[in-house]
């Protein structure tokens, strides 16, 4: 992967570096959930998006000329319960499901036959959260996590091993995240070709529109690559809570903020800019 071009984790770094990139109308702010609004928790129920991220998110979707997207591989309904945010689009699943704000969901055509296949790979993972202690199998219907946070580190390899042959035993593919592995049907649809095909729908990347997107995993990356391979100019920002110098870590996001709360803070930035 490509080292981020403007490396430096802080709001005013970003706020000085982005110019005039985000004034552009449409513009479709689009955000991961889980560690980009919402602060990683070590179970995913219990997961929260700050009030006062919440309030600003309100601001924004208020705002004439901008749409704002939740992006998350949660369920689009788990994604929507989580952030409650009224007339936002939802990006589920990886984008695998499309919520419009009227609340409105499809999934594309070819992903559906993998249905029951996910099903199954449930039922075959099922028994890991009795007999591995702090394994949660999450069923979302076209997709399936496996959230190993809370689990013994002597215990992950034959975790990953195991839902590796489950995988394959149901033509799955097997991905991975922060302490999450994911199957998924072996389709080319990802958090990258949602966003874009969104972004494109709303007319965001035509000329004198604008992009922003924030995320804080591997998943996201494939958002970063997509969104910056068709317009440069669209704003793409990874959020890394780590003490690493973020010039010697590897992403193809071009910015880097070091909290979920550093972007609420070029959130609020952006209310106020656009309200200006």
């Amino acid at each position: 992967m490509n080292v981020r071009q403007l490396a430096g984790k802080s709001v005013d770094h970003f706020v000085r570096s982005v110019g005039t990139r985000l004034d552009g109308s449409p513009l479709a702010v689009m955000l991961d959930i889980d560690g980009t609004l919402s602060p990683i928790v070590p179970r995913p129920e219990h997961a929260i998006v700050p009030a006062a991220t919440r309030d600003t998110l309100r601001k924004l979707v208020a705002l004439p000329g901008v749409l704002v997207a939740l992006v998350s591989g949660r369920s689009a309904a788990d994604s929507w319960r989580l952030a409650g945010l009224a007339g936002a689009w939802v990006i589920g699943n990886h984008g695998l499901e499309l919520r419009d704000p009227d609340g409105k969901l499809t999934t594309p055509q070819e992903v559906q036959p993998f249905e029951a296949a996910i099903t199954e790979a449930a039922r075959a993972l099922g028994p890991i959260e009795r007999t591995v202690p702090g394994a949660i199998v999450e069923n979302k219907r076209w997709t399936l996590s496996l959230h190993y946070r809370l689990v013994d580190p002597s215990a992950t390899p034959a975790l990953m091993e195991r839902a590796g042959e489950v995988a394959r035993e149901f033509g799955l593919r097997m991905m991975e995240g922060k302490k999450i592995i994911e199957l998924r049907p072996p389709v080319d649809v990802n958090k990258g070709t949602a966003t874009t095909a969104l972004a494109e729908r709303v007319g965001a990347l035509r000329d004198g529109g604008s992009v922003m997107y924030a995320g804080d995993d591997r998943t996201d990356e494939d958002a970063f690559r997509a969104l910056r391979a068709r317009n440069r100019q669209a704003v793409t920002t990874r959020i890394d809570t780590s003490e690493a110098d973020p010039s010697e870590m590897p992403t193809h996001a071009e910015f880097v903020l070091g909290s979920p709360d550093e972007l609420r803070q070029v959130l609020e930035w952006l209310v106020v800019r656009r309200r200006a």
